[in-house]
């Protein structure tokens, strides 16, 4: 053994360990058949050779129903198992002790050797020693000590050392890997598939909290704040108008800002599958139902008397809790980036609040970035922390610092300096929409180069942002239009820039070419090119054409 004491906290080991919150397909047929085998291996009596020997079986199956895609724990527990029912079986025989003895010693030191291997050599290739791979995962480097001389047979090793190696072997698998497995193994079902299909009816109240959402939040535009104003001053349809009253005589509340906080946290608490899927369903049915949402975007996003980050603020943090903002961004940018607008009958083109609203989110995202970093300098007693009490004084002071007087048009995500919120923005993710970039994503684009992580380097950020400024036109000369470039000095009458205007083809250029042709002197009568010569690597044949005698050494005929 080490001569250190061993830490009373083994290190964390990783070997084998799957996501959590995804399904995937195992050897095992369901928990209940992992846990019988558990119990077979670890929970018998140490000469159960009947019991161990099942077990034995059922990891052979494991692996036929597998092959190399077996756990490597499983194997390692195969290796050590079967050497250890090995020195069971020989002695209950006991016929030859010298032989058996050697035998034993054979089969342990082939099982300790394969062990190690398979847990140093499992992730790929090896960077580290072998020690220090298996002390990172809380494994004695003992052990390697043993398998060196197990795989060199340098040493005669006592069978005790072996017997007793090999039940650390056995607890440390049990602890590492078995009852982590089981402690965190679900059955399938369907809430618990990763692409459980999360139908709308199966959703009933998302519709009616969205539109709900959507006709109190367009009465809060147009400076309604009772239930009542937004009847007869807004002109609500009438079934949004049913909608509002429906819900007031529920929850016992006709004002618009109660109603406002009320139907979003009736969002918060629907009962949805955490998977990928219902995100989609949630971020479809914000598409659908809060139309007045979107279109109050294009109406009202140029109006600085019209609040509509603070309005809205309360949901988009909802969804970034929900774990949905994000995924609505990304289907923001995808109708940002068509080509050609939606021509459907009646329909509008979507584009300009969707360049709206994305904005918003990225910028939003910023923002709480930026807080975060400020928040390093502040005192820690006067931070919020989520899900603590709420101290959001100095917050909405640097925001309202950081904003201006457009404080309550852009969306605030987060008051709390660890607030979990951000967008997770792969490089490949960003250049594409870099490469996609049209006049409804320019001011976009350079938004997510700043939530990169880990950020580009100022001299890629340079370049990015040339490209960004030449797309819109910021780098390039105008012409005929206004300044002094396009017009004549002196008088007021306008002349084209024939070099700006200009398209230059193949003909331009041979055109050019025929003029400095013949410009060039002409060749003398008599004389001709000189004839390709042949090389021989660094050496080639003189030209018998050339006089060499009247050329000095050194020089080269022109």
């Amino acid at each position: 053994m080490e001569g250190n004491a061993a830490p009373t906290e083994p290190p964390v080991c990783n070997i084998d360990k799957r996501p959590e919150n995804q399904t995937y397909i195992s050897a095992w047929r369901d928990r209940s058949e992992f846990q019988s085998v558990y119990e077979k291996i670890f929970n018998s009596r140490p000469d159960d050779i009947e019991t161990k020997e099942e077990a034995l079986r059922w990891l052979k199956m494991w692996r036929t129903r597998q092959m190399k895609e077996v756990p490597i724990c499983v194997r390692c527990t195969f290796q050590i198992l079967e050497a250890q029912v090995f020195d069971l079986r020989s002695q209950r025989a006991a016929s030859d002790e010298v032989g058996n003895a050697m035998e034993i010693k054979n089969i342990y030191a082939g099982a300790f050797t394969r062990f190690i291997n398979f847990l140093t050599e499992g992730g790929g290739t090896r960077k580290k020693s072998i020690a220090d791979s298996v002390r990172e995962i809380g494994i004695e480097t003992y052990l390697v000590e043993l398998r060196h001389l197990c795989a060199h047979r340098s040493v005669s090793i006592s069978i005790d050392v072996f017997r007793r190696s090999a039940q650390y072997c056995m607890d440390w698998l049990k602890r590492a890997y078995w009852q982590r497995e089981l402690s965190g193994m679900q059955p399938v079902s369907l809430p618990t598939l990763k692409y459980y299909y999360v139908a709308e009816d199966q959703l009933p109240d998302m519709s009616v909290i969205l539109r709900t959402y959507d006709a109190v939040t367009a009465a809060r535009v147009r400076r309604a704040y009772t239930l009542e104003m937004a009847i007869e001053s807004v002109g609500l349809a009438e079934a949004e108008t049913k909608l509002l009253e429906v819900h007031a005589q529920e929850h016992r509340s006709v004002r618009l800002p109660v109603i406002v906080r009320q139907t979003v946290r009736l969002l918060r608490e629907l009962p949805l599958p955490a998977t990928q899927t219902a995100v989609n369903a949630v971020c479809k049915a914000v598409l659908e139902h809060c139309k007045r949402m979107f279109e109050d975007a294009v109406r009202y996003g140029d109006d600085e008397q019209v609040p509509l980050g603070k309005i809205h603020s309360e949901l988009f943090q909802t969804l970034a809790a929900m774990g949905c903002l994000q995924t609505l961004f990304e289907q923001l940018m995808v109708i940002c980036e068509q080509e050609q607008p939606v021509t459907a009958t009646g329909q509008e083109d979507q584009r300009p609040w969707a360049k709206y609203w994305a904005h918003r989110i990225a910028f939003a995202y910023q923002l709480l970035k930026e807080f975060k970093k400020a928040c390093r300098t502040w005192p820690a007693e006067r931070l919020g922390r989520f899900g603590g009490a709420q101290r959001n004084l100095l917050a909405k002071q640097w925001y309202a610092e950081r904003l201006k007087s457009a404080v309550d048009q852009h969306l605030m995500l987060g008051f709390s300096v660890d607030c979990p919120w951000h967008m997770k923005l792969s490089r490949a993710y960003v250049l594409a929409r870099l490469t996609a970039m049209n006049e409804h994503t320019k001011d976009i684009v350079p938004v997510l180069l700043t939530l990169l992580e880990p950020p580009l380097s100022p001299s890629q950020q340079q370049k990015i942002r040339k490209l960004t400024e030449v797309y819109n036109s910021d780098a390039l000369p105008t012409t005929g239009t206004s300044g002094t470039k396009g017009k004549t000095k002196g008088n007021g009458n306008e002349t084209k820039d024939t070099d700006a205007d200009k398209v230059y083809t193949a003909d331009d250029v041979m055109e050019v070419v025929a003029k400095k042709r013949a410009h060039c002197k002409p060749m003398e009568v008599g004389t001709c090119l000189s004839k390709k010569v042949k090389r021989y690597g660094p050496w080639t044949d003189p030209d018998v054409e050339v006089d060499w005698s009247t050329y000095p050494l050194g020089s080269c005929p022109s």
